[in-house]
């Protein structure tokens, strides 16, 4: 059974694709990322809406909840994945340094630098999805215990 923290926000097109596919879930609250799995609690989905999320995660002044959560998550032995809801362009790591956001002064190249340090210091893996299909990765992520591509 799929677990969906209770502070996880703009969620119902993911609660929707679980209750088409009678995927079971509840929701509670969880000390790490926004999704888990009752019978792998070693591994957990943090969802971003986007990369200006993220870019706020990593570089405003309330950094510091993401950092507690990625620190936690390492300390536990949980293999955290941030699965970004970027779509376009974004589809990859790769892309990051080619993205432009339209609120924030940090750059694709600054931001991709501060994920590959949360990367190499913390082991977080960052996956990049189309919103539609994030109900579907989240599913396919958990259920196969994080072993299909990012």
């Amino acid at each position: 059974m799929i677990i969906c923290d209770t502070r996880e926000r703009k969620n119902q097109h993911i609660l929707d694709y679980f209750e088409q596919r009678r995927i079971p879930y509840t929701v509670r609250k969880l000390d790490t990322g926004d999704y888990m799995d009752t019978a792998n609690s070693s591994l957990t989905i943090d969802r971003k809406q986007n990369l200006d999320e993220l870019c706020g995660n990593l570089f405003s002044p309330d950094k510091s909840r993401f950092w507690r959560e990625v620190r936690r998550a390492k300390a536990d032995k949980i293999r955290m994945i941030v699965l970004i809801e970027q779509g376009g362009q974004i589809k990859c790591l790769k892309d990051v340094p080619k993205w432009r956001s339209r609120y924030k002064k940090v750059t694709g190249y600054q931001l991709y630098n501060e994920i590959c340090r949360c990367h190499i210091a913390y082991g977080v893996e960052f996956w990049f999805c189309d919103r539609r299909q994030t109900g579907k990765r989240i599913a396919e992520i958990l259920m196969k215990g994080g072993d299909c591509v990012g």
